[in-house]
């Protein structure tokens, strides 16, 4: 079991964040495994840190929304909708970071 606290799902949220960025800079590109494989573990270990259905369907349709952006011929709408699902994740993770202790002692 995760010994997950505010700030450790913070960060976590921070690094699938990252990646992100990167497949936003590459949109319209075409895929690259590489970052693709790197979002899909960071969801992954977010996920696990949720431990919620709804909330590990947040950081998917997010890590999906990523994939999705570097993989069209034009980006316009899957960036709308990644936009979209980031704001829900924020979200996400703020709700469950408020009800965790800020580090583990």
């Amino acid at each position: 079991m995760l010994d997950v606290t505010a700030d450790r799902l913070q960060q976590q949220h921070a690094y699938l964040e990252d990646g992100i960025a990167h497949a936003m800079r590459r949109a319209g590109t075409g895929p690259d495994l590489v970052l693709e494989r790197r979002l899909m573990g960071q969801a992954r270990l977010l996920q696990a840190m949720l431990s919620d259905r709804s909330a590990a369907q947040a950081v998917a349709d997010v890590a999906e929304a990523a994939r999705r952006v570097m993989d069209t011929s034009e980006p316009e709408a899957p960036l709308q909708m990644l936009a979209i699902a980031r704001d829900n994740l924020a979200r996400t993770v703020r709700r469950y970071a408020m009800g965790l202790p800020r580090r583990a002692h």
